[in-house]
């Protein structure tokens, strides 16, 4: 078995296929990735038995056969090259792997491709397209508020949600909650469908889109699986089994009190106020009145900062307090130059949106300060 590759061509698929191979696992096949060469293409594919990455592509030259390669290793082989260099890779008759680059010699240990695991099979498959840079824009939008090792297993990950309306997206701390609309007509969803994708897998994917790309790409799903089919890449997930958190329930209406703030300006505010916040709890006061928004930090050392800001605001006075860091992420994924503050008393959540862009919604929970 040998393979003749362009490195460029090689690091491409090595680091397609690395965010499914984790660095330190207790199975060292995991650690690998299993390549196959077919006629004139070379198949890779990694997997941690949650997460499957699978691409192919052509090579310049080769002979049959399959294996598998410590994958970190090879790819930083891979970038240590020259550019444009040409790599050849064989397997020798004790099952070691020889890759050679001009001058450059390597021998790797390899692994039978006999022991790789196979993704479980994961069954019936519904499915639709959407264009890749709207994919990665709902994930994008919303990521940034999904839980990480929460008890609440179900909130470490995001919900996809699709009707024949549209594809939704939402994902929520228990803290903050974001959530990104695509209306796009689906009429071959009859029913609709909620689907929980793990934390690392909308990570992942999300790197794997392409923000430019409007080639529709196509999404299957299945009860336990989601796979998404690129060019020559197939990525390949498990859904996290459980129910999702009503999130209509705690999106609220319209508030009794909003403000149009410039998104920029406000944000450089919260970021120099921030600075003297508590480190252990990061609260931040705004306040609103007579048409001045006025934001206040303070920390045990008895040092404040206060900055304020001209708001067309005439109602009455007006006071809430925030985590300043889920304020700042909500802030920072809104993309128009305004954002509105929606807020209807000081315990209730606060809704900020972008007025010309009304699919994605971002919810805080206030704090008592």
């Amino acid at each position: 078995m040998r393979l003749t590759q362009t490195r460029e061509n090689l690091l491409e698929s090595l680091q397609s296929t690395l965010g499914a191979i984790e660095k330190r696992h207790t199975a060292p096949i995991l650690e690998n990735v299993l390549l196959r060469i077919e006629g004139t293409r070379c198949f890779w594919r990694g997997t941690d038995l949650e997460l499957e990455i699978a691409t192919h592509s052509l090579i310049m030259d080769g002979a049959d056969g399959e294996i598998t390669l410590p994958a970190r290793k090879l790819a930083d082989i891979c970038k240590s090259l020259p550019a444009e260099s040409i790599v050849n890779l064989e397997i020798q008759a004790d099952k070691r792997a020889r890759l050679t680059s001009g001058r450059s010699r390597f021998e790797l240990a390899t692994l039978p491709a006999s022991e790789f695991p196979e993704l479980e099979d994961i069954g019936e498959l519904q499915s639709f397209e959407l264009p890749e840079n709207q994919f990665k824009h709902l994930l994008e939008r919303t990521a940034f508020a999904m839980a990480n090792q929460d008890v609440r297993y179900y909130l470490n990950g995001m919900l996809l949600e699709v009707t024949e309306e549209g594809v939704r997206t939402v994902a929520t701390d228990g803290h903050r909650l974001a959530l990104c609309f695509f209306p796009m007509a689906l009429p071959a969803i009859t029913q609709p469908r909620q689907l929980i994708i793990p934390r690392k897998g909308v990570l992942e994917l999300s790197r794997l889109l392409k923000a430019d790309s409007q080639v529709p790409i196509q999404i299957q799903s299945s009860q336990n699986h989601l796979r998404v089919q690129l060019d020559n890449l197939r990525f390949t997930t498990k859904l996290i089994d459980g129910r999702y958190p009503d999130y209509r329930a705690a999106v609220p209406p319209s508030g009794q009190v909003q403000v149009d703030l410039d998104r920029k300006t406000f944000k450089d505010m919260l970021n120099r106020v921030a600075i003297l916040s508590n480190e252990k709890f990061r609260g931040v006061r705004l306040s609103l009145h007579d048409h001045v928004l006025e934001v206040q930090a303070h920390n045990p050392e008895q040092e404040t900062a206060t900055d304020e800001l001209d708001v067309n605001y005439a109602g009455k006075e007006f006071s809430i307090g925030f985590n300043v860091t889920y304020l700042l992420d909500a802030v920072n994924h809104l993309q128009g130059e305004t954002l509105c503050l929606h807020c209807n008393s000081p315990e209730s959540s606060a809704l900020l949106t972008d007025p010309d862009d009304e699919s994605v919604r971002n919810v805080i929970m206030p704090i008592r300060l």
